[in-house]
């Protein structure tokens, strides 16, 4: 993509809403391309993805309904009609192209971009991929009926400001373009947890901080059955185990504080030659992705302030540490444990930053009817609605993932160097200490907000109810 080109995908701030650039900015850094040039990205991402991105299936009648089946709310369009129904869409309409193994979607979306199509990109590895990944597919033959049928835009509408309604939380969820569907072991190989945050409009299985929250959860009460403070190097040796264990962790900050931290780093006369010309939103995410070593320490100063934790449950652990149950400076060591460890190299490591202010209207928890267990398929949401948000929280799969981590911290005996731990107590410890970090979030930033329980069934229905104001 040459300099003009992204600029033009990338304009200046103000030039486009906020959250659509924001979209592009994470598209653009998600984005990856073959040696040939064609534009990739995994399925991981593509899962990820909310109502506003097309997926299109470009497999034949008997590939669609056959083994590998289909992902629900995609359109499917046969390669031989695809590139002529496609080609007419505006240039910048986000499109990922699907095929069995990725092949033919490469050579179309190859094709699609230079025709002049902005945001497209075939998916890596294609169904196979997102199976292996343990995403949900479906075989449902209704979508033979509606071949070479591109479906309806997603509505861009906003409604009114304020609290969401039952109904129209159904209506979201129904919406199979709202929600994935992911096998509960597959979040113990290769998943995240994504925070509780609205402002994360991508298909999420929340809890309060995400990954960065359940860990610090888990290391806050640890010390508390230890009676005492883990110290730096035991909190970034465990840290690097847990990654080496359950893979992907997630952390995020939000434009908001990103500017801040900017800002206060190009005030910071230590920082000025390592800074350089540094300016594009992008050239900011590869400087802050592997920045000089000699600076690392001195930006770590301005990453720890509580303004540029961008994280509302992180940054309240620190301005509130005793409600929280966790000491004063455990967040920043962990926070240390991360940015050491992304800054060496680990690739698992995600950096997200979230756009715009708060506009939750309501605390959707996340209940599958039924005992979890490995097999269980889990609902992946997205938490936008018409511009207007909700706070996501899954307690049970959150539950069932802290008996992991329970165990995981209990075995690490040679670190933490207590070797009579057992792991129900702890697991039990980190539950308990749980719930009380989420009603104090909640209290901080969604006081006033109905609280619902969003039931899925095993018949595939779903269930609305009210169980309380924040």
């Amino acid at each position: 993509m040459t300099t003009e080109q992204q600029d033009e995908l990338i304009p200046p701030i103000g030039a486009i809403p906020q959250g659509e650039r924001m979209f592009r900015v994470n598209w653009v850094a998600n984005l990856d391309r073959s040696p040939s040039g064609v534009p990739l990205h995994e399925a991981e991402y593509v899962a990820r993805q909310g109502r506003g991105v097309r997926l299109i299936d470009i497999r034949e009648p008997d590939e669609i309904t056959g083994p590998l089946g289909y992902i629900p709310g995609s359109d499917w369009i046969p390669r031989a009609q695809a590139r002529a129904a496609l080609e007419g869409l505006p240039p910048f309409t986000p499109v990922v192209l699907i095929s069995r193994g990725g092949e033919r979607s490469a050579t179309l979306a190859h094709e699609l971009e230079r025709g002049g199509l902005r945001l497209v990109a075939s998916m890596r590895g294609g169904m196979i991929a997102w199976r292996a990944l343990g995403f949900h597919a479906t075989r449902d033959p209704a979508i033979l009926e509606r071949r070479g049928v591109l479906s309806a835009s997603a509505e861009t509408r906003e409604r009114e400001p304020g609290p969401l309604r039952a109904d129209e939380i159904e209506a979201h969820v129904g919406d199979p373009r709202s929600t994935r569907w992911l096998k509960l072991a597959a979040i113990l190989l290769h998943g995240r947890q994504a925070c509780v945050d609205g402002r994360d409009d991508s298909s999420v299985v929340g809890t309060p901080g995400g990954d960065a929250g359940e860990f610090v959860l888990g290391l806050a009460a640890l010390e508390g059955l230890l009676g005492r403070a883990l110290s730096p190097g035991q909190i970034e040796e465990l840290f690097r185990r847990r990654l080496d264990t359950f893979g992907r962790f997630y952390l995020h900050s939000d434009i908001n504080a990103a500017n801040g931290f900017i800002k206060s780093m190009r005030s910071d006369e230590r920082l000025t030659a390592a800074i350089g010309s540094t300016f594009e939103a992008l050239e900011w995410r590869r400087w802050l992705s592997e920045p000089p070593v000699a600076a690392r320490e001195t930006i770590f100063e301005h990453i720890c302030q509580p303004a540029h934790i961008g994280c509302g449950h992180l940054r309240l652990m620190t301005q509130h540490p005793a409600q929280y149950g966790v000491r004063g400076d455990l967040v920043q060591q962990v926070l240390h444990a991360f940015f050491t460890t992304r800054w060496a190299g680990a690739v698992e490591l995600e950096n997200v930053v979230l756009p715009g202010g708060h506009r939750e209207g309501a605390v959707v928890n996340i209940r599958v009817e039924g005992r979890l267990n490995a097999y269980s398929w889990i609902p992946l949401i997205s938490p936008a609605y018409a511009g207007t948000q909700m706070f996501v929280n899954h307690p049970q799969v959150s539950d069932y993932l802290r008996g992991q981590l329970a165990a995981f911290l209990a075995d690490q005996t040679d670190v933490h160097e207590h070797t009579g731990l057992e792991p129900e107590p702890l697991r039990r410890a980190i539950c308990e200490l749980a719930g009380n970090q989420l009603g104090a979030t909640l209290g901080h930033l969604a006081g006033g907000l109905p609280i619902y329980d969003l039931w899925f069934h095993r018949d595939g229905g779903t269930r609305v109810e009210q169980v309380g104001v924040v």
